[in-house]
C-alpha cells in the first residue's frame, strides 16, 4: 500500500507543461476550428436531406395543405416552405464558404474572420428559422380562428377567445423552446469551441 501512495505522489509531481510556438498553437486552434465547421456544414446537409424527406415521414404531411387551401393560405404555405429550402440552401453553402476559407487561413486575422462568420451565420439561420416558423404559426390560426368551423364553433360555445390566444402563446413558447434546445445541443457543441478558439486566437495577436 505504501508503494501505491509512493507512486501516486511521484506522479502527481510530474512536470506535464510544455511549451508550444505560437505557430504550433495557431495551426492546433486552425485544425480544431476546421474540424467544428466541418461538422457545421455536414449538419445543414443532415437537415437538408430531412427538410426534403418530410413528406415521407411526416403523416398527413400532403394532406395539410388541402386544409391551408381551405383557409385561403394555399400559396402562402408554399413560398414559406420554398422559403425554407431556399434559406438552408443559402447558409449551407455559406458554411462551406467558410470552411473552405479557414482550411487555407494564413493568419489569425483570417482565422478570427471565418470563426466570426461562421457564428453569425449560425445565429441568423436560427433567428431566421424561428421568426419564419412563428409567422407562420400565427398566420394559420388567425385564419383558422375565421374560417375554421370547428375552430369558429369552439369560440361561440365557449366564449374563449382568450384561452385561444393564449393556447397560441403557448404553442409559439413551444417552437421556440424545441429551436433553442436543437440550436444548443446540436449547433451549440460546434459553437462552442469555436468561441473558445476565438479567445486564444484574441489572446496570441495581443
Amino acid at each position: 500500500m505504501k508503494d501505491l501512495e509512493d507512486l501516486k505522489n511521484k506522479w502527481a509531481k510530474q512536470d506535464f507543461s510544455q511549451s508550444y510556438s505560437k505557430e504550433e498553437i495557431k495551426g492546433f486552434l486552425q485544425k480544431k476550428s476546421t474540424h467544428s465547421i466541418k461538422w457545421i456544414f455536414y449538419l445543414s446537409i443532415v437537415e437538408f436531406v430531412l427538410y426534403l424527406s418530410f413528406p415521407l415521414l411526416v403523416p398527413n404531411y400532403i394532406k395539410s395543405f388541402d386544409y391551408y387551401k381551405s383557409l385561403n393560405l394555399f400559396e402562402f404555405s408554399i413560398v414559406t416552405t420554398m422559403l425554407g429550402y431556399v434559406l438552408l440552401l443559402y447558409f449551407m453553402w455559406h458554411f462551406f464558404q467558410n470552411y473552405k476559407k479557414i482550411s487555407v487561413a494564413n493568419s489569425i486575422k483570417d482565422h478570427l474572420s471565418a470563426i466570426l462568420n461562421t457564428r453569425r451565420a449560425v445565429n441568423q439561420y436560427f433567428y431566421f428559422n424561428v421568426a419564419i416558423l412563428i409567422i407562420f404559426t400565427i398566420v394559420v390560426l388567425v385564419a383558422a380562428l375565421e374560417r375554421d368551423k370547428n375552430m369558429i364553433a369552439l369560440q361561440e360555445e365557449n366564449n374563449s377567445l382568450i384561452m385561444i390566444i393564449f393556447m397560441i402563446g403557448i404553442l409559439i413558447a413551444i417552437i421556440l423552446g424545441l429551436f433553442g434546445l436543437l440550436y444548443y445541443f446540436v449547433y451549440g457543441r460546434f459553437l462552442r469551441p469555436l468561441k473558445n478558439n476565438e479567445k486564444e486566437l484574441l489572446r496570441i495577436e495581443d
